[in-house]
Order: structure tokens, then sequence, then C-alpha cells
């Protein structure tokens, strides 16, 4: 899967379809996509996923949705940024702990077919080194898992939001 189809086109269809019971914006999410690719910068001028590729990346993003009312824009940029964090920690890994911690943080998940025997190949830890991206072709990519569980994570947090306003109702 190219870097711009997992980290732009996934979470902007992911805020789209949510849009709705989240209360964002169609319009500040396509406008904020850019978001998505924004760690990739780094190839440029420092340690490719390193210097944007890691968890202190959303401090200000963060502090941001925390401390102001209107909290879509800050979140929709938390939301892409995490979401570019997460999928390449699936594909190769990321320095998570950057410049603290110098290592590569780094899951696959994949499950191959072999003479009709399924294979699931579940390999993660921590390197000193971007990890190779695979062997051949699977049928369920570690990206898949990947965009499996963002897919998640947004459904739980859309139910536990809708949850609290029933309650809140009652």
């Amino acid at each position: 899967m190219s870097s711009l189809f997992s980290h732009i086109f996934i979470p902007l269809t992911i805020l789209l379809i949510f849009s709705g019971k989240l209360r964002l914006d169609p319009k500040k999410i396509m406008v904020l996509s850019f978001f998505g690719i924004l760690p990739d910068a780094d190839a440029f001028i420092f340690t490719h996923r390193a210097f944007l590729h890691n968890v202190f990346v959303l401090i200000i993003p963060l502090l941001i949705f925390i401390f102001v009312k209107n909290k879509e824009i800050p979140g929709i940029i938390s939301f892409y940024l995490v979401s570019h964090i997460i999928l390449d920690i699936f594909n190769g890994g990321v320095f998570l702990l950057y410049p603290f911690y110098g290592s590569v943080f780094f899951s696959r998940i994949e499950v191959w077919f072999n003479n009709g025997d399924m294979l699931p190949i579940i390999y993660y830890g921590i390197s000193d080194t971007i990890m190779p991206v695979g062997r051949g072709e699977s049928m369920i990519s570690s990206e898949n898992v990947g965009t499996a569980i963002l897919l998640t994570v947004v459904i739980l947090l859309s139910t536990i939001k809708n949850r609290s306003k029933i309650e809140n109702k009652n």
C-alpha cells in the first residue's frame, strides 16, 4: 500500500464515515488531511521515522485539544498524526520515543496461505533499525491490521460518546 493511500485516504475515509456521529465538518476533515503525510517530512531533514514519527509530536495538538473550547480541528489533526504513527508501526516501525530512546518499535501481523495451510505471522518488538517490509505478497498485510485497529478505536470512541449522550439525557 502506498504511503499516500494509507496516510491520507484511510484516515480521511474513517473520519468522513464517522463525521456525522462525531459532529465533524467534512470540509475541515478534507482540508486538514495533509497532516496525514506531514510526519514523512522528516525524511527530508532528519532521520526518517524519527523526528516526526514519535509520541512527542502529539503533545502540541493534544494540549490544544485539552485547553480550547472548539476541539474539532486539534482533534482531527491528532487523529491524522496518530494514524500515521500507528500505520508506520505496522509497516517497518518508528522511533516512537525519539529523541530519548533511539530504537524502533515495530509490529508485523500477517496471515499467509501456503499449500492450503493458513500461517499467522505475528512479529513485534524493538530493533535498532526499521524492519524489512516483507518477503512477498501476503493475503492480510500488517498495514491492514493497523487500519483495522484504527477503525476499532474510532468505533469504540464513537460508541462511548453515544452512550454518554444517552446517559446524560436520562
